[in-house]
């Protein structure tokens, strides 16, 4: 980390003495070039924010220049500097890395060029803040909870011995929110359980390796608690849900747990295709809606219309008996 943050800084320092800051003018909209630096298309909810950027863009008539770090914190800033090579109005970042999307915001900004991030808030050292696209973070882990609270009620007669929620702090403090409001979902719904029998678990990194770090600690938990038979799940993401999911099943715990997600993904499907068990569902994301929204808020951002910093998308829910509506998200 020390290493990334000295890139960062580094780069920042340069740019700070090549640029003035000038903003710069507004093109014609056949010109618009949006630069998307993408964190991986080997994460399914990545990939299909991609593709739906491609669509919105070729809809909206604006050229989209594309780049790829691979979750490779050393990577972000020479993507963002070659997207800016290739003319890029905006810069639209997915790497959900608070630390150094704060950097993007600064490093962006002495070159008149405006940032949004996707899924975690970014704020620069100036106090500058990105424009953010994503979940609403604590209504998604809100209503994770009020569905863990519908099964617990279901299926436990309304108690459970402990909640466990897997987050990853890299991912900063406003994603934390759909653990943290899975639990207030939980209470909210009649659920009394009490704060320390909640666990919040760090998987450190939001990387493609969250499903290995996500199946070891789980793995390590079912392995120190052997008595507890309740043991409610909630986790940041699908990958993450299928790391616990491969450790419940490993450890024949399957009847001890329940799990939601937020999103639904082929790791979801792929729970369901198995029969019944642990992996109730998960809130409702819709990645593959994320560029009707982020194009043309990028197109209002060049413009100078400064809509609003934060712009969400609604969630809901959805379980086995939403099957088709899940495969839809998925598509």
């Amino acid at each position: 980390m020390k290493k990334v943050l000295g890139f960062v800084l580094m780069g920042l320092l340069v740019s700070s003495a090549v640029f003035a800051g000038a903003q710069k003018e507004a093109p014609k909209k056949d010109e618009i070039i949006i630069g998307f630096n993408n964190g991986s298309t080997t994460v399914d909810f990545l990939r299909q924010v991609g593709e739906s950027m491609v669509r919105a863009a070729k809809a909206n008539n604006v050229k989209l220049v594309v780049a790829e770090s691979n979750f490779e914190a050393e990577k972000i800033l020479p993507n963002v500097d070659n997207l800016l090579l290739q003319g890029a109005d905006i810069i639209i970042d997915f790497n959900v890395n608070a630390q150094v999307g704060g950097s993007l915001v600064d490093y962006c900004r002495q070159k008149g060029v405006s940032v949004i991030g996707i899924d975690v808030a970014y704020t620069g050292a100036t106090g500058e803040q990105a424009w953010f696209f994503g979940a609403n973070n604590q209504m998604a882990g809100e209503v994770a909870g009020k569905g863990l609270a519908k099964a617990i009620k279901s299926k436990w007669g309304g108690t459970a011995d402990y909640l466990l929620l897997f987050f990853n702090s890299e991912n900063g403090d406003l994603v934390k929110k759909r653990l943290s409001g899975m639990y207030d979902g939980l209470k909210a719904d009649g659920i009394n359980l009490p704060a320390d029998r909640v666990e919040f678990i760090d998987m450190g990194g939001g990387g493609s390796d969250t499903t290995i770090a996500a199946n070891q600690k789980m793995t390590d938990w079912l392995t120190a608690h052997p008595n507890l038979h309740k043991i409610a799940v909630g986790t940041v993401n699908t990958e993450t849900g299928q790391g616990v999911f491969s450790a419940v099943q490993t450890a024949n715990r399957d009847k001890d747990v329940m799990i939601a997600t937020n999103n639904n993904g082929n790791q979801t499907l792929a729970a369901f295709a198995l029969g019944e068990n642990c992996w109730l569902g998960g809130t409702a994301y819709y990645p593959t809606k994320y560029g009707d929204y982020i194009v043309p808020l990028a197109i209002d951002i060049i413009n100078g219309k400064n809509p609003a910093k934060i712009q969400t998308m609604q969630h809901e829910f959805l379980t086995r008996n939403e099957l088709e509506a899940i495969k839809a998200e998925n598509q």
